[in-house]
């Protein structure tokens, strides 16, 4: 008879597959056991389920710890599911995984153009993790994530931003992880079913600005009659997609060369997608379970922790020259003000790719960057991996090979060139090519040299930013394999000091500092200071504890500049953050802005020796110095759905502005004995709201935790609000 279902234990877990591709997660403990998730394999067409056969299992030291399993039809094998327990199915995306289970899902070409997973996000609680997103709600259950291509972008495909991971973790305890480098990756969250499930919303996507006039996503879940409710991992056989048009929408990998030893994905006669399925006791210890199989940096940016990074982009934009960077730095100096780096950013360069500066806007770099080291500057400079036609750069390497390729043309422009955020046409770096990075690195070192700055903003990387049909050097079998290489074989050149990238696709382990993707000046969600909290958080579960949050007071994008009210909350959301950069000025907007903002900056320093200690704690073993609210108890379900409030370590927790016109705000206080960081010696008892906190403009509500000892020395006893 064959079977209708199959199961696998491990210690802590149990998995059910039946025939028809539904399967069940259960977490085990002390006799107990709890459904942490429930979801489906989509079958192929045509499969009879009676062909379910368990094909291969493996036992080591009486348990059972590999098996296959196979579903056929009248034409053949259709489909195949290979589980194996940690430890037992080696892929380096998983690599020090100690719970849970791996499964490998393979299904036909010939019968399917996707081998699919689905979770149901109900079953398993509220969720988190993914990566940054236009609109960064919280939890995930909030947002409704249409159906795309997995790729880090700049303001790109159904709203995902600079930054993704493939790791989604539960308050119920699950965490679920994606092989990252499984070619044609996509996901959808909640996909919203328009027309009560007659199909999918249609779009089409452009490159960074040109999705500006888009509405920005993902939709929150309430917009929708009916979103989906899963979480659908796919592997396609391509980005191809008649709901959908985007940058890469016509690419597909250069062909391994002759006589390689195996069939990647791409060649195969499958289609596979990879996932970890594993379930913990909470949400802490499903993010900790990820964060164990990535690389820890080993080293932390130590000086743009300590005081802010000023940069000049949205106080002078591309108007930058050698005399305003001077009068900005003797500003901050004669206000006393703390500094780590003078950033220099956008057209200081004579052409794009050059890497040299603009002689007549720097008529001497070397001096001005000798007199901002003797104000206490750390130096930088902006640079991207792209090149305009009109620059020694392109005249230099176009011959070599340094350059992206392309068989196509692009809007009328030459094969190769693609438009990007800025007028100017330009060519990309090619970073699979060892020569090119060898020859942009040394350029870069060459600028170091010669005019004695420190670093560099690494800005752009993602594979938004090639030409269509691009061929790089060395075969890539995943668009994002570029990102990898733009910040591992050149950012990661200069790791260790005071450079930034803005995206990654498993660099965890490089030491640089993340920088959250451009924000606008704003209060909402979409982007502006609403976001900055929830974005923070995620970059610290998805392994990125040093997120630098972008400009304080936002990029004044479209005429838009932030307002006193705008700018002091914003430098008060971001005062216990890992970093701060301020660019708009403070006392460009008034004498009272100027002085809450340094006052902030004086509650900073207040804590720095601690966050300097969970710096340290971070580097090592990548625990997030930010912390969602659950992090602190993940048993009270309170917790899961705060968005405006985080902890820093396990004994503060800021609780800032983020309403236009708010002076007070409820507080959320986790278990445990609190009392306000400034002020008041009063002392209250977690697990508890409180309602209605005074928080005028001049106030950060932060809390301290206190032990019982500490407690009973302060002058009120502890109360109950």
């Amino acid at each position: 008879m064959t079977p209708e279902s199959f199961e696998i234990a491990t210690a802590s877990s149990r998995l059910l597959v039946t025939c028809s591709g539904v399967y069940r997660l259960w977490h085990t403990a002390a006799g107990h056991q709890r459904l942490a998730a429930a979801g489906h394999l989509t079958l192929p067409k045509g499969v009879d389920h009676r062909t379910f056969q368990v094909v291969h299992e493996r036992v080591e030291a009486g348990q059972l710890v590999e098996a296959e399993i196979t579903w056929s039809s009248a034409e053949g094998l259709e489909a195949c599911l290979k589980i194996a327990s940690p430890g037992h199915m080696e892929h380096s995306w998983c690599k020090g995984l100690d719970t849970g289970f791996v499964l490998e899902w393979s299904v036909s070409r010939q019968s399917s153009n996707m081998a699919e997973v689905l979770v149901d996000m109900d079953t398993s609680g509220h969720w988190f993790g993914g990566g940054h997103l236009m609109r960064q709600l919280w939890p995930l259950n909030r947002a409704s994530l249409e159906v795309g291509p997995f790729l880090p972008a700049d303001n790109g495909v159904n709203g995902c931003n600079t930054l993704l991971g493939a790791q989604w973790m539960t308050s119920h305890g699950l965490l679920v992880m994606a092989d990252p480098d499984q070619p044609f990756l996509h996901v959808g969250m909640n996909a919203p079913v328009v027309n009560l499930g007659e199909g999918w919303i249609q779009r089409r996507w452009g490159v960074g600005v040109q999705n500006l006039a888009r509405e920005y996503l993902p939709r929150a879940a309430r917009d929708f009659l009916s979103g989906d409710r899963q979480l659908r991992i796919q592997a396609r056989s391509s980005y191809k997609d008649h709901l959908m048009h985007h940058p890469l929408s016509d690419w597909m990998p250069t062909p391994q060369h002759p006589g390689a030893s195996d069939k990647s994905d791409n060649q195969s006669d499958m289609l596979t997608v990879r996932i970890a399925l594993c379930a913990t006791q909470n949400a802490r210890e499903a993010s900790l379970a990820a964060l164990r199989t990535m690389q820890p940096p080993k080293l932390a940016p130590w000086e743009v922790i300590s005081a802010p990074i000023w940069t000049t982009w949205a106080r002078y934009f591309t108007r930058v020259n050698q005399a305003k960077v001077l009068q900005y730095a003797r500003e901050i100096v004669q206000r006393g003000l703390q500094r780590s780096v003078m950033e220099i950013d956008d057209r200081w360069q004579s052409a794009y790719g050059d890497l040299e500066f603009d002689a007549k806007k720097f008529p001497d770099p070397a001096a001005m960057v000798a007199q901002l080291h003797e104000m206490g500057f750390k130096v930088t400079v902006w640079v991207m991996p792209f090149v305009q036609e009109n620059s020694q750069a392109y005249r230099e390497g176009k011959d070599k090979g340094y350059f992206v390729q392309s068989t196509a043309s692009n809007r009328g422009l030459k094969p190769g060139f693609f438009h990007w955020w800025n007028p100017s046409p330009v060519v990309a770096l090619d970073v699979t090519n060892p020569e090119a990075v060898a020859w942009f690195v040394k350029r870069l070192r060459h600028l170091q040299q010669t005019t004695g700055i420190d670093g560099f903003k690494f800005d752009a990387g993602e594979p938004c930013f090639l030409p269509p049909q691009f061929k790089t050097h060395m075969p890539i079998s995943h668009a994002t394999e570029y990102t990898r290489l733009w910040v591992t074989a050149v950012a990661g050149q200069f790791a260790g000091g005071v450079c930034e990238v803005r995206t990654g696709h498993q660099t965890q382990g490089v030491a640089l500092l993340t920088r959250m993707g451009d924000r606008f000046s704003t209060w909402d969600v979409a982007n502006g200071l609403q976001s900055l909290i929830p974005t923070l958080l995620t970059s610290g579960l998805l392994g990125y504890p040093f997120t630098l949050p972008d400009m304080i007071g936002g990029n004044a994008y479209f005429g838009r500049r932030p307002d006193k009210e705008l700018m002091v909350r914003w430098t008060q959301v971001n005062a216990l953050m890992p970093a701060m950069q301020f660019s708009i000025a403070p006392w460009d907007l008034s004498k009272e802005t100027e002085k809450l903002c340094a006052a902030a900056l004086d509650l900073r320093q207040q804590v720095l020796g601690r966050m300097l200690e969970l710096a340290s704690e971070a580097a090592e073993t990548l625990s997030p110095l930010a912390r969602p609210l659950w992090w602190l108890d993940p048993d009270d379900e309170s917790t899961y759905l705060i968005s405006d409030q985080f902890a820093v370590g396990m004994d503060i927790i800021v609780a800032p502005v983020v309403e236009k016109g708010a002076v007070a705000r409820d507080v959320y206080l986790p278990a445990g004995l609190w009392r306000e960081l400034l002020g008041s010696n009063v002392v209250y008892q977690g697990g508890q709201w409180l309602r209605n906190l005074d928080a005028p403009l001049s106030k950060l509500p932060c809390f301290l935790r206190v032990s019982e000892v500490e407690a009973a020395a302060l002058q009120e006893a502890p109360v109950r609000l």
